[in-house]
């Protein structure tokens, strides 16, 4: 029979309700909330709602007629998805609401993006908590058959200035570190990891007398393996415990969510180190990984190495590393890389 409208008493909400017959002979029961409370538009809504389970029967589920909390659950159950995409993707779902994936557009990316982040947040911001992740999302939809390829437009980040320290400064910032930090510096600065990377590190997959390190967890989602200088070698091999995480907090204990805070485990330890060392605030443990780029490149002069050894996509992303340091910087990196003094002179450079 039709579907019908009925009103809720205590509510006076609209309620389509009834049973669509398919043209094999099944019956469908159908009872839902009306979008509108309004009992013209009520109707309008069930006629189409009819219509559609019939031309779904005969020709099959159009694409895009899936919702956004289906896509959702499936790209979360197709791999183990860290914590904090989890807690990000929960987020955009309730920015967007369980609409079809067929009516997400770039107005859904904006109405997202106003519910879930300030006026002022950066592009960068935004990129990372809205773009990125609904991308993702429609994406693997799409590869699912499930909708159309997505195309969103991603906000122009402004080139801005790449902080790096010199040899000298660095050594002041290890020296000016709390012991159990001390060597997690040392790696950054020595091997151009990101936090999430040497963090994530187990000590299975170090090889101190080989001189390298793996990362199976890495950003473009291939293992790197990486060579240990020296002076991180022998800040490694002093450590205690040489089982389970390489890097552990003041109290030996694992880092909580040791994956992809952009440095947040560290931060209280990480602004007392900087004070101490007399290093500004906008410094961050991320421009360590800038420090040891802009380091390689200023010994090797080598871009196509520094991609390869770095974990960059393309040489393209690593152009901004060539020739920020100073000239003849090559003996104090050198040195800083093989553990012995390099005095302190220079102040923080930034280019």
């Amino acid at each position: 029979m039709p579907l019908k409208i009925t009103r809720r008493k205590d509510t006076g909400a609209l309620t389509i309700t009834g049973t669509v017959k398919l043209p094999d002979g099944q019956g469908v029961r159908v009872r839902t909330r009306a979008q509108s409370d309004e009992l013209a538009i009520a109707r309008e809504e069930a006629a189409a709602l009819e219509a559609r389970m019939l031309r779904d029967a005969w020709h099959g589920q159009r694409r895009g007629t899936r919702s956004f909390g289906e896509a959702v659950i499936a790209y979360l159950e197709s791999q183990t998805r860290s914590a904090g995409t989890m807690r990000r993707l929960n987020r955009l779902l309730r920015a967007v609401g369980d609409v079809p994936l067929g009516s997400i557009s770039q107005e859904t990316a904006t109405r997202a993006r106003q519910a879930m982040l300030s006026k002022d947040a950066a592009p960068a911001t935004v990129r990372r908590g809205v773009i990125v992740p609904l991308r993702a999302v429609m994406l693997h939809a799409h590869h699912l058959g499930w909708c159309d390829a997505p195309h969103f437009q991603t906000p122009r980040e402004p080139q801005g200035r790449t902080r790096y320290l010199l040899p000298s400064e660095a050594e002041r910032l290890v020296l000016a570190a709390a012991p159990h930090l001390k060597p997690l510096l040392i790696f950054l600065l020595c091997t151009g990891a990101r936090m999430s990377e040497a963090l994530e590190l187990e000590w299975r997959d170090v090889d101190l007398i080989g001189q390298r390190a793996i990362f199976w967890r890495t950003k473009g989602g291939r293992r790197r393996n990486v060579y240990l200088p020296p002076r991180t070698v022998v800040a490694l091999a002093v450590l205690p415990n040489q089982s389970g995480p390489v890097f552990l907090t003041h109290g030996a204990r694992p880092y909580a969510d040791r994956a992809r805070q952009g440095g947040g485990q560290i931060k209280t330890a990480w602004r007392a180190t900087c004070r101490r060392a007399g290093l500004g605030p906008e410094i961050t443990p991320h421009d360590l990984r800038h420090t040891w780029a802009s380091w390689h490149y200023a010994v090797h002069r080598d871009l196509l190495a520094l991609k390869v050894e770095g974990g960059w996509s393309s040489v393209a992303l690593v152009e901004r590393y060539a020739h920020l340091m100073p000239a003849g910087r090559e003996a104090e990196i050198e040195t800083f890389w093989h553990g012995r003094d390099t005095g302190l002179k220079e102040g923080f450079a930034s280019a």
